[in-house]
């Protein structure tokens, strides 16, 4: 009787449910949309930030002595100490591995040119370019023997006249800051001479080595007055092979904050410290909240005006089926079965709502993704059932008022015509 009861009320009132369903659909769809766009975007955006350089720097810890007379401050001296390269692979090893993008170790030195009659000081950085790092004892198995990193992928923005280097092997090629090729007259193909001296006076130890301009890096920063090479030849000219000054880390930090890579690295190189870069972290971890927080605000406007658009609706239909309910109630129906008629209507109406505004929802997201963000959003099946479960719980809280307007009215009054 009762399955009879709803079935006919719902078919007698098709318009008024349609427009119920109509709201549900809207506040689904941008929930879902909103939604879709948040777990993808979040990430995505995390990887655009990648592209301008790394966010974790790694040093070796260094003993900082203060020097100076009683009352008279001259500073402190700090021991170079290097990080081995052989060590780098235990950065893949962490347990957030999978969100370190890529990693690029630097030895620094001042080398000296002479080209075209004039003498410049620069410094020499070797880096990865292009480099296969074997990984000797991954974390899982499951997990890849080999990772492929360098500069260039971790600083995409480079600008470059030229062409990367792209051999891990290349000895010979150079990339040239704009401002090192500008003062040696320096283009790109052209072969210059370095050298270099551990002590800077010592011109009998002096070694020299041939390079070639492969590329000249321009960036606005202390890029465009160093020379980069391979690793491996500034080990070699430096005669310190397997060293290091530092390694710089892109981490893509959504799921967890980045000082907790740091802790892991240091867990994984006990000699070597990670430091965070805080400016550059922070704003990251900043936009992406707000990100958050706007589609949530919009979210809960948007469910907001469902649940108005639901309570009027069936307002409405307690009004015009009062006398309905009030012979329902003079032949016996009790006032928990009255609600359940009209919590049964809002719960289907929440469920047709839901599945719509997600089918509607998953299209808004790509026309979202594709204008706004310029990429397409995965298709989130786990999106489905919370767009149902909170459709069917908006139409249930806006049927609260009118239910109790419903179980109010008076059998009596209503047959009376008053």
């Amino acid at each position: 009787m009762f399955l009879r009861i709803l079935r006919k009320s719902l078919s007698k009132r098709k318009s008024r449910i349609a427009i119920a369903v109509i709201s549900v659909i809207i506040g689904a769809a941008i929930l879902t949309a909103l939604l879709s766009v948040s777990f993808d975007i979040t990430e995505k955006v995390g990887y655009e930030f990648r592209k301008y350089g790394a966010n974790l720097l790694v040093a070796p810890k260094s003993d900082t002595i203060e020097v100076g007379f009683p009352g008279v401050d001259f500073g402190s001296v700090t021991e170079q100490r290097y990080i081995n390269e052989s060590d780098l692979w235990k950065i893949k090893t962490i347990y957030w591995r999978n969100n370190v993008l890529g990693f690029v170790p630097l030895l620094y030195q001042i080398v000296r040119i002479e080209e075209n009659e004039i003498e410049q000081n620069a410094v020499l950085v070797g880096t990865y370019f292009n480099k296969d790092v074997e990984i000797v004892d991954p974390y899982s198995s499951n997990d890849p023997p080999v990772f492929n990193t360098g500069i260039q992928a971790i600083s995409p923005w480079w600008n470059v006249k030229g062409m990367w280097i792209e051999d891990q092997n290349d000895t010979t090629s150079s990339m040239v800051g704009v401002n090192v090729a500008e003062k040696l007259g320096l283009e790109v193909g052209d072969t210059y001479t370095i050298r270099y001296n551990e002590n800077y006076e010592d011109l009998l130890n002096e070694s020299t080595y041939n390079l070639t301009v492969t590329g000249i890096v321009e960036t606005d920063g202390h890029e465009d007055n160093q020379i980069f090479v391979n690793l491996q030849v500034a080990q070699y000219i430096s005669s310190r092979q397997d060293k290091v000054h530092t390694v710089q880390v892109s981490a893509l930090c959504n799921a967890c904050p980045v000082d907790t890579f740091a802790e892991e690295i240091e867990e994984k190189i006990p000699y070597a410290e990670a430091k965070t870069v805080k400016q550059l972290v922070s704003s990251e971890m900043s936009i992406l909240g707000m990100i958050e927080d706007m589609m949530f605000l919009i979210t809960i406007i948007a469910l907001l005006a469902s649940a108005l658009g639901v309570m009027t609706t069936m307002t409405t239909a307690v009004i015009e089926r009062r006398k309905e309910i009030g012979l329902m109630k003079s032949v016996g129906a009790e006032n928990k079965r009255i609600g359940a008629l009209f919590i049964s209507e809002a719960t289907i109406i929440g469920i047709i709502g839901g599945i719509l505004g997600y089918i509607v929802g998953v299209f808004l997201a790509q026309f979202i993704g594709l204008n706004v963000f310029n990429t397409y959003i995965n298709l989130r099946l786990e999106i489905l059932p919370i767009a149902i479960g909170i459709s069917i719980g908006v139409s249930l809280l806006a049927s609260i008022l009118p239910v109790k307007r419903a179980v109010r009215v008076e059998p009596a009054i209503v047959l009376r015509g008053e």
